[in-house]
């Protein structure tokens, strides 16, 4: 990242690169800086407003007033030759920037909003020679993986990476430091914003992240730019789309005729804490090589071609924004947590009260998109490992990576478990070779049928489990050689609970002085000690009563914009319980490190990146048809870590051959969530699914590995054909473990033609490794698949009967 300082405007991004691409910065000779370059961050206050009332949060002039201060480069105490990429400390840049109060009175909109001097301040500074004009950069590099060879320095300011930055001498103004983490080896970046203000200073939007994409050095433009979004919605997750900027609303308006920054923009939001319910916090740019480029800026691609990729991912479980915006010329990339307009939130600055945004992740890389999901997955593990780390529990942490989890909802008891019900299928999950048995909802009903407005006291239920109760079935699932796991639902209480007139009103979200209520429940607001003290002290005692070493944790149930009780703003409130709800979270892993923990959001309507930091499993869907899941179960990899994605595999007997291996094939992968009436299979049936299971651990033991892969490009939701699969990470070195260069793609046909062909290089070969062929009398109706090389480039797979939908696994070496 190379960051353009000068004295006379806001700090800019003026270069950046990543894994594969040229290096960025004076220091590289000849480099290109993008022209008309971002400032790193927008201020939204509510005094000043922005510039350009079109673009109220990416034209600020909080924004524009502040100058560069210092900067300051940290990293891990050390960094070992043997140490894994990623590690678990990461280098941090921080760059502080001041803007005086005089300048931040209210004023005139300026006449031109863009900056045609920003291209020549930039190719000053990249030239020695006249590097003395006042611009300086600080600029992070990363050498990739290889020898762990990374370097954070900063240039012409003064020496400013071995001296603090002045943030604690800037007393008269807006501080503002913007602080970019990089793990070592990886090719990422989690970025936030800090705020300071000694006097009051109301704050609507703060960006996380703002980034100008580097098009001029790679030969690119905006009309030869792809953009990648992912939709949402309960039982259809991971819809991801992909056009061409200029067929989204980012329009070609003619910026010669009509120069200046274009208020055309793709935007996404999420207004509350189902922070994945509609859309996907993250997004992908591909920049493609343009035809009218100059050929030596595009390293020898081929018009059309992928040059890079950005893909960036909100670490936020409440409210955020993103959008893709078009410069003039050029593109950004602007990033928020909650903001005034679409989520009622703003703070006021002042002395004892600083902000620091929520964090957003960046990953970018040579080539196509796939190569920036790549990055983010390295990036995901780095920080799950850094937060098992800094909560004292890495060896359960990697203990747990291996488990496989029988859950007793999806497709078979849907929520009404007793005794009759759950001991055949305990048994059953034994037989199979499950590690843990988790009983979902219902396990405290005594009601028959109060699940939903009754819970809240977590109590077991006095009618469905015998005279041993729950004590007694948890007694026969450890004696099947498996672990107790419970469903939960910690933040709501039913509003015909008891505990809904125990609990004090500030310990539920309250607007307008009244509790917030939806579809009969209460929502816990975790900034309450005693909402917290509840919920601590329910976890507690199902642990140590009944030995819980799983949970799932459910979230149904959401309270809409926040809360105004003891607030500046709703949105506030909401931001405030979200970021407890975590340091809650957090505090449960410590007092119960061996104990796995899933994210379940109504599905996959929470499975946002700062819970899945923190946590084991995600379910992926609630969906119970498994040709659609194999479509959610293809799209997940580009935002859940492979070894957290919880894809259903439902199983049944009465299930044809084909049937049953597409619904097991959708979670070998990924992370195989068992369910289904196991007990009833016979032994053929039975034998698959052990079959699919033994291939999942050999997949569990290699996928830290390996990163998301599709040979056959972005899945279609609604296509005939799904491939999805993993490879080894770029440049692994196969020499130390011949495992290391082993690929694995699960192929769905649900219609359409009788093949498909697969990106699959020359020298690669493909073999069908589930069902196995060796074991053709588990699945004998699925018959193996044939393999044709096309070219050398492509293979094609032909099924064995194009009458019914099926899947297949392959292994790719």
């Amino acid at each position: 990242m190379v960051f353009d300082a000068g004295a006379d405007h806001p700090v800019s991004l003026g270069g950046l690169s990543g894994r594969g691409m040229a290096v960025a910065g004076p220091h590289a000779g000849g480099w290109t800086a993008q022209r008309d370059p971002r400032p790193i961050v927008e201020v939204l206050a509510s005094g000043t407003g922005s510039n350009d009332n079109r673009l109220t949060l990416v034209t600020t002039v909080a924004g524009s007033k502040l100058r560069f201060a210092g900067a300051r480069a940290t990293g891990p105490a050390s960094v070992d030759d043997g140490a894994p990429v990623g590690g678990t400390e990461p280098y941090r840049l921080e760059i502080t920037q001041f803007a005086p109060y005089d300048q931040l009175r209210p004023a005139g909109r300026p006449l031109d909003s863009a900056d045609p001097a920003a291209a020549r301040r930039l190719a000053e500074a990249a030239d020695p020679a006249v590097s003395g004009s006042g611009s300086g950069s600080a600029n992070a590099t990363s050498n990739g993986r290889a020898g762990n060879d990374y370097a954070v320095n900063a240039h012409d300011c003064g020496d400013c990476a071995d001296t603090p930055a002045p943030a604690d001498g800037l007393t008269d103004g807006l501080t503002v430091v913007s602080v970019f983490e990089a793990f070592p080896g990886l090719s990422a970046v989690r970025a936030y914003t800090v705020l300071r203000s000694p006097k009051p200073l109301p704050v609507e939007a703060v960006s996380s992240l703002s980034l100008t994409l580097p098009l001029d050095a790679n030969g690119a433009t905006v009309d030869s730019s792809r953009l990648y979004w992912g939709d949402n919605a309960w039982a259809v997750e991971n819809d991801w789309h992909c056009a061409p900027l200029r067929d989204t609303a980012v329009r070609e308006r003619n910026q010669r005729i009509n120069p200046g920054e274009s208020s055309s923009r793709f935007a996404l939001s999420s207004a509350s804490t189902w922070s994945t319910g509609s859309h996907q916090p993250a997004g992908i740019v591909e920049a493609l090589a343009d035809g009218s480029a100059d050929a030596a800026s595009t390293a020898g691609r081929a018009s059309g071609s992928p040059v890079f990729s950005v893909m960036w991912q909100i670490e936020h479980n409440g409210a955020w924004e993103w959008e893709v915006g078009e410069n003039d010329p050029g593109l950004h990339v602007t990033a928020f947590g909650p903001e005034y307009q679409d989520h009622q939130w703003f703070t006021s600055l002042g002395k004892g009260n600083d902000f620091t945004s929520v964090p957003v992740l960046f990953a970018v890389a040579a080539g196509d998109w796939q190569h920036a999901v790549g990055e983010m997955t390295l990036q995901r593990r780095a920080l799950r490992r850094a937060k098992a780390a800094e909560l004292g529990r890495l060896p359960q942490f990697e203990r747990s990576q291996g488990l496989v989890v029988y859950n007793d909802y999806m497709n078979t008891l849907f929520g009404d478990p007793r005794l009759d019900k759950e001991l055949p299928l305990i048994e059953g999950a034994a037989k199979a070779g499950a590690d843990v048995f988790c009983i979902d909802a219902g396990w405290y009903d005594s009601t028959d049928g109060g699940w939903w407005d009754m819970v809240g006291e977590w109590e077991p239920s006095t009618n469905r489990f015998g005279k041993a109760g729950l004590a007694g079935v948890a007694r026969v699932i450890r004696e099947h050689g498996m672990g107790l796991g419970l469903w939960l639902e910690p933040e709501v209480i039913g509003v015909k609970s008891p505990l809904a007139a125990s609990l004090p009103d500030d310990a539920f979200f309250t607007r307008h002085g009244v509790r917030v209520c939806d579809s009969g429940r209460y929502l816990l607001d975790f900034r309450s000690p005693a909402a917290r003290e509840h919920v601590s002290r329910t976890v507690d005692r199902l642990v140590d009563e009944f030995g819980v070493e799983f949970f799932k944790f459910d979230y149904n149930t959401i309270p809409g914009t926040g809360t105004d009780h003891d607030a500046e703003s709703v949105g506030g409130g909401l931001l405030d319980h979200c970021r407890a709800y975590l340091d809650w979270l957090d505090d449960v892993r410590r007092r119960h490190p061996d104990v796995m923990i899933e994210n379940c959001g109504s599905g996959a309507m929470r499975a946002d990146c700062a819970q899945l930091s923190r946590l084991d499993l995600q379910s992926t869907s609630d969906q119970c048809d498994p040709l659609i899941y194999a479509a959610i179960a293809a799209g997940a990899g580009l935002t859940i870590l492979p070894e957290q994605q919880g894809n259903w595999g439902y199983a049944q007997q009465e299930m044809d051959d084909e049937t049953a291996v597409l619904t097991l094939a959708s979670g070998v992968l990924g992370r195989l969530y068992l369910s289904g009436f196991i007990n009833r299979m016979n032994d053929t049936r039975l034998a698959l699914v052990r079959d699919a299971i033994a291939l999942h651990r050999r997949v569990l033991v290699e996928q830290e590995r390996l990163v998301p892969w599709w040979p056959a490009g972005l899945p279609d939701f609604t296509g005939d054909w799904l491939t999805a699969g993993l490879r080894p990470v770029d440049g692994a070195d196969a020499s130390a473990d011949a495992s290391a260069d082993v690929a694995y793609v699960t192929v769905w046909r649900r219609d359409g033609l009788p093949y498909v062909d697969l990106n699959v290089p020359a020298g690669r070969t493909v073999k069908q490794i589930f069902p196995a062929p060796s074991a053709f009398g588990h699945a004998p109706q699925a018959r193996p698949w044939s393999v044709e090389r096309v070219d050398e480039q492509t293979v094609r797979l032909i099924v064995s009967d194009d009458s019914r939908p099926s899947a297949r696994i392959f292994a790719v070496r």
